[in-house]
């Protein structure tokens, strides 16, 4: 079972009845596995508008006395701190988890931080599995350390374990017949600031509950010798890590392996740091667990030697590999580790690209095209698979930051005097999360700028979860479809809605866009409006219709080998050598015609 369906397993044994998240790998296959499984156990399952209201609909879903998680990956928890700290002041009462999947290398995001932190500075617990069978346990024991605490829970766990597989034994669903039922505590619930100063003293109260419930199995596992120079004191995917180096050295240490991360069991870890000279903390990232062992070994007047990251011998960022953790165990042991990596291939990258027939292509062609006619300007990205097309050849966007930036950052620039043409580029579903304020924030304050809204209907990065636009919720069931030219008549920002795979209509359109906003001293919206090709091909596939999806193909009598219709960057077309002629792979095409409509001399054709 995959990392992510084991946790979805695990919210449906620990009896969850709500599930929120918003889409963010790697965490985006929590949500869908439990989509699938949601009318059968009765949980109501949600693709939240962003992280803060995942988390908020959660929150409440607890104070009704359900249980209920909200799945977000790294980047999201950083939305959801404000609503997390009160949490923590008021308490809840149904078990609440916020799952959070980091990103430590990070393979799919702008920045990589350890959500841990995020616990320990507002004070609520933190745990972090090491694999996925672990991940299924843990999840159900962190809505018991929840309800025992009255905190809610950060469940912490890595790409790693979100995105392997594993043996996973199936327990029975908790089965609950009780009723939502909201008791009103004015003097809790509303934290206004003389309430909130009665309350903070007993997030502390609650912190050492759950001290106290993490003193145990799973959240402690002792293993190897009871005693001895050098111990190890693991958390997360570098325990299975260190396993594997142990079992290569030959070695057999003393190890304390902690789930629990914060707050860590003070008895059980003083008494591995009685057992041992030396200790060796691994985990990923921030030294979370090694702080805390830190100021333990010193108020208890140990003289234990703490190793790790503050020692220098392990790094504070990236993902860590088998040889890493290898080497510093040769290294806390005073021994030379086996020569060479366990793995020495190297692998080609291959750069990714915007997909064969991806709408995008069309919308940053043109916008490409029109600010080259005006001698330039500054393109500011934005989160989601359009962000790709700051890769050769097309090399379009000029910023990425997060999730809603482009306009507010198109904003800064142009109040900072910037003279040049300035575009905003954002994505339907990252609109929706965050690019609303930035626009009106725009319109109010007359911003010049063109907010382009690329349009196809999906969160399609993460793994084609429904937008706002999309029109279905996250069991299937129709809804309302809000569009983006809503919000643009609501923030009285004037709009036009072109089709990319029209480079001439499109061009037309941001010519406006920049005139207007130009003229106005106001923005203007352009928005480009075509479903993603991936669920145009999906449905075609599934119904056996492929109409409109006619290979183009290169007429080589007129082509000259010119190249242009090569560097629109689409994975159909390549360029023979031989022959120095462009060639169009008839199984990739889809027939979009942009490289027709690029091609200056009419080789292109159906």
């Amino acid at each position: 079972m995959l990392g992510n369906e084991a946790i979805a397993r695990g919210a449906v044994e620990a009896g969850v009845r709500v599930a929120t998240a918003y889409p963010g790998t790697p965490s985006s296959e929590v949500l869908r596995a439990l989509s699938q499984v949601a009318s059968k156990y009765g949980i109501y399952v949600e693709w939240s508008t962003n992280e803060k209201v995942a988390f908020e609909v959660a929150y409440s879903a607890s104070l009704s006395g359900v249980r209920a998680m909200a799945v977000m990956k790294h980047l999201g928890t950083h939305w959801v701190i404000d609503p997390l700290a009160v949490a923590a002041v008021t308490g809840i009462r149904g078990g609440l988890v916020l799952v959070s999947a980091d990103d430590p290398l990070p393979s799919s995001s702008q920045s990589s931080v350890d959500t841990r932190m995020s616990a320990r500075l507002v004070n609520v617990p933190a745990v972090e599995p090491s694999n996925p069978r672990e991940a299924k346990e843990l999840l159900k024991k962190s809505f018991e350390l929840s309800e025992a605490s009255e905190l809610p829970v950060l469940f912490r766990y890595t790409e790693k374990v979100a995105h392997s597989k594993g043996v996973v034994e199936l327990g029975e669903p908790l089965e609950w017949d009780g009723r939502a039922e909201f008791v009103r505590d004015p003097d809790r619930f509303v934290s206004i600031a003389p309430h909130a100063r009665r309350n903070i003293p007993k997030i502390f109260e609650r912190l050492k509950k759950a001290e106290s419930f993490v003193k145990s199995e799973p959240s402690v596992e002792r293993m190897g010798p009871a005693s001895g120079e050098v111990g190890l004191i693991p958390a997360g995917v570098p325990h299975l890590y260190a396993l594997e180096a142990l079992e290569e050295l030959g070695s057999e240490l003393p190890i304390l392996k902690l789930s629990a991360a914060y707050p860590i069991p003070r008895e059980p870890v003083t008494e591995f740091l009685e057992s041992v000279r030396r200790v060796l903390i691994l985990e990923e990232h921030e030294p979370v667990i090694e702080d805390q062992v830190i100021v333990l070994a010193h108020t208890a007047g140990l003289r234990t030697e703490v190793i790790g990251k503050e020692s220098g011998l392990l790094p504070r960022y990236g993902e860590y590999s088998p040889d890493l953790v290898e080497r510093a165990i040769c290294s806390a042991l005073g021994m030379d580790c086996p020569p060479g990596p366990r793995n020495s291939v190297e692998v080609p990258r291959r750069i990714p690209q915007l997909c064969a027939g991806c709408p995008h292509r069309g919308a940053y062609l043109a916008i490409k095209k029109v600010l080259r006619r005006r001698g330039g300007g500054v393109v500011f990205g934005d989160r989601g698979c359009y962000n790709q097309g700051v890769n050769p050849p097309l090399r379009a966007i000029d910023t990425c930051v997060a999730m809603g930036s482009s306009i507010a950052m198109a904003v800064g620039a142009k109040k900072a005097g910037l003279s040049d043409p300035v575009v905003a580029v954002i994505g339907d579903s990252t609109f929706f999360h965050a690019g609303i304020p930035p626009l009106i924030d725009a319109s109010v304050n007359e911003a010049p700028i063109v907010v382009a809204v690329l349009d196809n209907s999906w969160t399609c990065m993460t793994g084609h979860q429904p937008s706002p636009a999309t029109g279905i919720t996250a069991g299937g069931r129709k809804t309302v479809s809000l569009l983006p030219e809503d919000f643009a008549l609501a923030a009285r920002v004037p709009y036009r809605v072109v089709d990319p795979y029209d480079l001439r209509e499109s061009e037309e359109a941001l010519e406006w866009a920049l005139e207007e906003a130009e003229r106005t001293g106001r923005p203007a919206m352009v928005i480009f409006r075509r479903e993603c090709v991936i669920q145009v091909l999906r449905r075609a596939r599934r119904t056996g219709r492929r109409d409109g999806f006619k290979p183009l193909s290169v007429d080589p009598a007129k082509c000259v080998g010119c190249k242009v219709c090569v560097s629109i960057g689409c994975p159909a077309i390549s360029f023979d050598r031989g022959s120095s002629k462009a060639v169009i792979d008839q199984g990739k095409c889809v027939g979009c015609g942009v490289c027709a409509q690029v091609c200056p001399v009419g080789a292109i054709g159906g």
